[in-house]
């Protein structure tokens, strides 16, 4: 029998920029992971994450304030790369 280990994974958002014109816009936010590494994340429904708050992963689902999010599919990066991509997007 399979037991499923609970994974905890948190993020914490440093900075969000808007993307895209008034009527199709959405966020990208820049956040750092507890493993010491980085990615730009964008929530499926195009919530804005605000600077300093958590997302939270337990074991298949993303958290923000306790309500379950669907977060777009992002790769881990490094900060420079992380700083370049959110001014750059």
């Amino acid at each position: 029998m399979n037991t499923r280990e609970t994974v905890f994974i948190e993020g914490n958002v440093l900075a969000n920029r808007l993307i895209g014109e008034k009527r199709q816009s959405y966020y990208i936010h820049r956040v750092m992971f507890g493993n010491g590494k980085y990615a730009i994340v964008r929530a499926q429904s195009g919530t804005c994450f605000p600077p300093g708050e958590s997302l939270q992963r337990r074991d298949c689902e993303w958290f923000f304030e306790n309500k379950k999010i669907r977060l777009l599919p992002f790769q881990y990066i490094n900060e420079s790369e992380s700083m370049r991509r959110l001014t750059e997007y």
